[in-house]
C-alpha cells in the first residue's frame, strides 16, 4: 500500500514537472513571437479635432506608417516618432505607444491658431497663449499683413524675444475680439499693420478704411465704429463717401473725404 501511495506521488510529481516545462517552453514561444511581431498598422487620434483642424491627419499618419509598418514592433522607435511630432509647430502634445503587437497608436492635441501673419513668404499663426509657429495648413483666421515688427524668422516655433510679445498679445486679444463678434467677424476681411504702426481695418462692405490706431481699447473702438455704421453711414453723401474713419483718438470718431 505505500509502494502504491509512493509511486502514484512520484507519478503526479512527475506530470507536473512536465506540465511546469511545457508552460515555461510556451512562454519563451510567446514572448519571442511578441518580439518577432511586425507593426502592421497605424493609428491617429487627434483629441481635439472638433475644436481644431490644423494637423493634417494623413500626413501624420504617412509619417509614422514609414517609420513603423513592415518593422518588429518592439524594435520602432516609439521615443523618436514622439519627439519629432512634438516638434511640429501645429502639435502641442504626443503620446505614440504600440496599443498591440502589430498596432502603433498616436495621440496627438493640436494647438489652436487664433492669428495668422504674414509677411512676404514669411507666414506664421499664433495661439491663444502667444506661442508662434509657422502656417502649415490653411485655418479660417484673422489675417495681419504690413509691417510685422516680429523678428523671427519663418521656422520659428515657440514664444517671441520679449520686446515684440506685447505688442503681439496685443493683436491676439484684437482679432479674438473680432471673432467673438458676428458683426465684426463678418464685416473685417483684413488687419494690416500701417509702416507708422497703425493697425488699419478693411471691411468686406464697400466703405472706408478703418484706422484703429494700436491694440487697446478695442470695446471702446468697436462700440463707436459700430456708431459710425447705424448713425453716420445711413447719412453720408453716396456721391461724396468717405474714404477713412478713424477711431485711435479716445471719444472721437474722425471721417475725412
Amino acid at each position: 500500500m505505500t509502494r502504491r501511495i509512493l509511486l502514484t506521488s512520484l507519478i503526479v510529481l512527475f506530470s507536473a514537472g512536465l506540465l511546469g516545462c511545457w508552460f515555461h517552453f510556451v512562454g519563451i514561444l510567446s514572448a519571442e513571437g511578441r518580439q518577432q511581431a511586425q507593426c502592421r498598422q497605424v493609428e491617429v487620434i487627434l483629441l481635439d479635432s472638433l475644436e481644431s483642424a490644423i494637423v493634417d491627419k494623413a500626413e501624420v499618419q504617412d509619417f509614422v506608417s514609414r517609420l513603423a509598418v513592415g518593422r518588429q514592433t518592439a524594435r520602432v522607435n516609439l521615443d523618436s516618432i514622439e519627439r519629432s511630432l512634438r516638434a511640429r509647430g501645429e502639435v502641442m502634445s504626443a503620446q505614440v505607444y504600440a496599443a498591440d503587437e502589430q498596432t502603433v497608436t498616436v495621440r496627438l492635441t493640436q494647438r489652436k491658431p487664433v492669428i495668422r501673419f504674414e509677411q512676404g513668404r514669411l507666414h506664421w499663426y499664433a495661439d491663444p497663449e502667444g506661442y508662434l509657429f509657422p502656417v502649415t495648413n490653411a485655418v479660417d483666421v484673422p489675417v495681419v499683413t504690413g509691417q510685422i515688427p516680429m523678428q523671427v524668422d519663418s521656422t520659428w516655433r515657440g514664444e517671441v524675444p520679449a520686446e515684440n510679445r506685447p505688442w503681439l498679445l496685443g493683436m491676439i486679444n484684437l482679432a479674438r475680439y473680432i471673432d467673438s463678434r458676428e458683426i465684426l467677424r463678418r464685416e473685417i476681411s483684413q488687419i494690416e499693420v500701417a509702416p507708422d504702426g497703425d493697425i488699419v481695418l478693411y471691411t468686406r462692405t464697400p466703405g472706408p478704411v478703418i484706422i484703429f490706431g494700436d491694440s487697446g481699447d478695442c470695446p471702446d473702438k468697436f462700440r463707436r465704429l459700430q456708431a459710425y455704421w447705424q448713425n453716420i453711414a445711413p447719412q453720408a453723401d453716396a456721391k461724396k463717401p468717405y474714404k477713412t474713419i478713424n477711431l485711435k483718438y479716445n471719444n472721437q470718431i474722425i471721417c475725412k473725404l
